[in-house]
């Protein structure tokens, strides 16, 4: 009786060991803009599809989020929009503030099918040789159109 009892914990620990709850495998199928750090790491879209993509921002600190676009495949995007700032209006009545944080926008559209990384770091574009302070990367998977 012990032995199967033992069996029967081993099994149900292990099976509770293979959910995993994590954020960062969300795959995303957009229709509106895809809002990085909001867990989503994956998207997919199709080829020759525009994609929305924005990133909390408070440029009055002097960090932009700049995007960095596989170099090899360059040729594949094209950039419509590349990080225009928008104001915050929420919970100020639409009065604009200065200084208040809002969102960084990119325009894309992918031309290629493939998959590939996307990645957005944080830096002042002044300084040279300094890290980012904060990096984002999304999984851009392209269905052929």
């Amino acid at each position: 009786m012990s032995r199967f009892l033992c069996l029967f914990l081993i099994v149900l620990l292990s099976s509770c060991s293979v959910y995993t709850d994590d954020k960062k495998s969300v795959v995303y199928h957009p229709t509106e803009a895809v809002l990085l750090g909001a867990g989503v790491s994956k998207v997919v879209i199709l080829q020759d599809t525009k994609l929305l993509v924005q990133v909390p921002s408070n440029p009055s600190t002097g960090y932009r989020w700049v995007l960095t676009l596989p170099p090899k495949f360059a040729n594949c995007f094209k950039v419509l929009n590349n990080g225009s700032f928008i104001k915050d209006r929420s919970g100020t009545q639409g009065i604009i503030q200065i200084g208040a944080p809002g969102l960084q926008e990119w325009e894309i559209q992918a031309n290629c099918a493939g998959v590939y990384v996307l990645q957005w770091n944080n830096i002042r574009p002044w300084e040279k040789e300094q890290l980012p302070i904060k990096t984002y990367q999304i999984r851009l998977e392209i269905l052929p159109a």
